[in-house]
């Protein structure tokens, strides 16, 4: 008789089976975490990805996670666009010290990388690049904490604006960094010119058209409902899709769409947190794919640095908001633990590093075997960070939210 009915045994899993176990063992992971030890959900989530990555089990290759970046380029829209519309640029103007302490601490990110990179013998091009990337903060990170504790305060909205600042300085500077190797590595600086130009004015229109289409469909639902929140996630993901078929950083504009609406409406936006229990698992589902970006290459060729180059980040950090800290209102203990509260990395540098290898593979591979064993590293430890400071600072609520 021919059972040609019956499964193959043993049987395979499939690319679905594989995102529910990962989800299943993300959600344990991190209600784990938050109900034995009372750490932050996410540090179990990203934790799951690790293990479950190329690094450890092999349970997703790169090949595989590369189909998932839709789920890692909308998630990060939906977290953009709503830590964007938290940030109130009439802050800099009652408080410009505010701009000069952010400005100081991603200067020292930046020079700070630099010089320890050079000094441990990497070329410019590299060192260049990793620092501009270690500049940005993860909003995912930031976010998530913020809202798993509830935490409400001075230092938790000083974290979300260096936050949304800290990505914008660290897409523009590698947007320009990039730019002027077109010149010095291809000769081209019509180029070199040109690509920053086109990346940069393309993204602040996208922001605009976004902003513009989001204030018009406001006027016609609330989006504190169910269908306003899925017309909000329509519009990002089409706005995700327009801006990577005009070959323009899917990072920037949604950020950039948040502040213009926050300065054009500054109604309350009411929806809810991370834009619904959708939204909810697309970001749970960043954090385990933003684990399981580590691979073993990567951990042998930059494990260690990516160690001296997240304790170079925690000192410049510090000292850069502390610098001004008290000038713009903080304590020295506020300031300090802000300084910590910025040093989580994960999707965006991701995303950045996969820029840099879609145009120079080669440097790309040099500065992703640092970036993303940073990620690994803090993509645990950065959700401690935030917590220990939101609390420290008495800024959560009792207990995980």
């Amino acid at each position: 008789m021919d059972l040609f009915f019956l499964p193959i045994w043993p049987p395979q899993f499939n690319d679905t089976m594989q995102v529910a176990v990962a989800l299943m063992l993300a959600g344990l992971a991190g209600e784990g975490l938050a109900r034995f030890v009372r750490l932050p959900r996410v540090s179990g989530y990203a934790l799951t990805g690790l293990i479950l990555g190329p690094a450890v089990l092999g349970w997703f290759s790169q090949p595989e996670l590369s189909l998932f970046r839709i789920v890692i380029d909308l998630a990060l829209a939906l977290l953009l666009f709503e830590l964007g519309v938290r940030v109130e640029l009439r802050w800099f103007r009652a408080n410009p010290w505010i701009l000069l302490a952010s400005i100081a601490e991603a200067g020292l990110t930046f020079a700070g990388t630099y010089a320890a990179l050079k000094l441990m013998g990497t070329s410019p091009d590299v060192a260049l690049l990793v620092a501009a990337i270690a500049i940005g903060t993860s909003p995912a990170v930031v976010m998530r904490v913020a809202s798993e504790f509830r935490a409400e305060g001075q230092v938790t909205q000083r974290i979300l604006v260096h936050t949304a600042l800290n990505v914008l300085y660290s897409i523009v500077l590698l947007k320009l960094i990039i730019g002027s190797m077109h010149g010095s590595l291809r000769n081209d600086w019509g180029a070199a010119v040109l690509h920053p130009v086109y990346l940069l004015s393309g993204s602040i229109l996208m922001g605009a058209a976004i902003a513009l289409a989001f204030g018009l469909l406001r006027r016609g639902f609330s989006l504190s409902d169910e269908q306003g929140v899925v017309i909000l996630f329509g519009l990002l993901l089409l706005a995700t899709a327009l801006l990577q078929v005009l070959a323009l950083p899917t990072l920037m504009a949604p950020l950039l769409a948040g502040i213009i609406v926050k300065q054009w409406d500054r109604r309350p936006h009411l929806w809810p947190r991370h834009l619904g229990t959708a939204g909810g698992v697309l970001v749970i589902f960043l954090f385990v794919l933003t684990g399981a970006t580590l691979t073993t290459q990567a951990v042998v060729t930059g494990g260690l640095t990516a160690l001296v180059l997240i304790a170079v980040r925690v000192v410049c950090k510090g000292l850069g908001v502390a610098l001004f800290g008290r000038v713009s209102g903080l304590s020295w203990r506020q300031s300090l633990s802000l300084g910590v509260a910025l040093v989580p990395m994960s999707a965006v540098a991701y995303l950045l590093v996969e820029e840099v290898r879609s145009i120079y593979p080669a440097l790309g591979n040099q500065v992703g075997a640092v970036v993303l064993s940073m990620i690994a590293v803090l993509g645990i430890l950065g959700p401690i960070a935030v917590q220990w400071a939101l609390r420290l600072n008495q800024e959560t609520k009792e207990g995980p939210g």
